[in-house]
């Protein structure tokens, strides 16, 4: 029995992403598209839910009134979502918000055949963020 490299390299690849933290997908996005454009401050990152084909954020309301960058994690790599400032106006009547948090509450779809990057939340008007996928990039 031998170890196939391209398949322990596509492996390797899934544990690092599984692994992955904010600040490394801040790093990886970055170094690939050549500036510091991503920071700790103008971004949220999200891993697939385990119950759920859903990435889970809770998002200030006031962050939407700057650029947003969703770093959403999946087995595919990082996929990454700006949102350009004041592109959403009365939030409240767009998505659920969370009034004990006083948070935008977003699960958005990770199934591609189901609703794919659009807000699934109960009591959200189902926002497809397609419009905002910059890439997916890996490792």
């Amino acid at each position: 029995m031998y170890l196939d490299l391209d398949k322990g390299q596509k492996f390797c690849n899934i544990l690092k992403l599984f692994e992955m933290n904010k600040a490394d997908a801040i790093q990886i996005i970055n170094n690939q598209i050549g500036n510091n454009k991503l920071s700790n401050a103008n971004c949220n990152y999200s891993k697939i839910n385990k119950g759920k084909e859903v990435w889970w954020c809770n998002i200030g309301p006031l962050r939407f009134e700057e650029e947003l960058n969703l770093l959403l994690a999946s087995k595919s790599g990082i996929s990454w979502l700006c949102i350009p400032k004041n592109s959403f106006k009365n939030l409240s009547s767009i998505f659920k918000i969370r009034l004990d948090k006083n948070v935008v509450d977003l699960e958005i779809s990770s199934d591609r055949n189901f609703k794919y990057l659009q807000d699934v939340k109960s009591g959200g008007t189902g926002i497809n963020f397609k419009q905002f996928l910059k890439g997916t990039f890996t490792d």
